[in-house]
């Protein structure tokens, strides 16, 4: 079947897991890039909620390991999310690297897991290209697109294509969350995922600060209307 707008469990696997990863980096003294102000050891909590303000769970992400390179970092992340009954449904590991003052993010980190599970005991070709966030921003700028394409062969092969389109700085506003007031890039981006014949299509915009990154992300159907956002809550540097 193919439809407009994404299952709700696979779309809030991907909202949920796109914040977690947004929200975590290490500044190192070979990284200098002030969205990202974070260390081993800092915790992150983030509270999600549906378009009528409903609380659906939270999300700890915590960095949890940190080595140097000769041009920034590449840092561990692992990420716990519970829902709204406090029951853990999900833990994942990625990495995140920092390339001359650029966050660099593996595409992979957006996978949900009932997707990945798919793809478990079989040979995969990943073809990404990462998703990035320069040092500096301004009021118009253009960012860079990102894109995972996963596929298998054999006697059923598959393939998921997971593509971020049409990044864009919009503006600049104030966004107060449980954690504070934050001064924020308003950012926004298309998000299209397709697996065999299933496709998801919605649009994200994102309020990025100095020090802990995004702190709320918005998703909207592709028709506009709202399905559910997310904010920071807690921040443990």
């Amino acid at each position: 079947c193919i439809r407009d707008s994404p299952n709700p469990t696979s779309m809030k696997m991907i909202v949920f897991l796109v914040f977690s990863v947004l929200c975590m980096s290490e500044v190192g003294a070979q990284c200098d890039n002030p969205y990202y102000q974070l260390k081993k050891g800092t915790l992150i909590v983030t509270e999600n909620f549906d378009k009528k303000d409903k609380l659906e769970g939270r999300t700890e992400t915590k960095v949890t390991g940190y080595n140097e390179t000769s041009t920034g970092f590449v840092a561990t992340m692992s990420v716990k999310i519970y829902d709204k009954k406090e029951k853990l449904v999900s833990e994942v590991e990625y990495k995140l690297a920092c390339e001359n003052g650029i966050i660099k993010i593996d595409m992979s980190s957006f996978i949900p897991q009932e997707s990945m599970a798919a793809f478990q005991d079989a040979e995969m070709e990943v073809i990404m290209d990462q998703l990035e966030y320069p040092n500096n921003l301004s009021v118009g700028q253009i960012l860079n697109d990102a894109s995972i394409e996963m596929s298998t062969s054999g006697s059923i092969p598959m393939k998921l294509v997971v593509d971020i389109t049409e990044r864009k700085v919009e503006g600049k506003e104030s966004v107060t969350t449980p954690a504070g007031t934050f001064d924020c890039y308003k950012i926004t981006y298309n998000t299209h995922s397709k697996m065999m014949i299933a496709k998801m299509n919605f649009k994200t915009v994102e309020f990025l600060s100095e020090k802990c990154g995004a702190v709320r992300t918005e998703t909207y159907k592709s028709n506009g209307n709202l399905m559910g956002y997310t904010v920071i809550s807690k921040y443990e540097y």
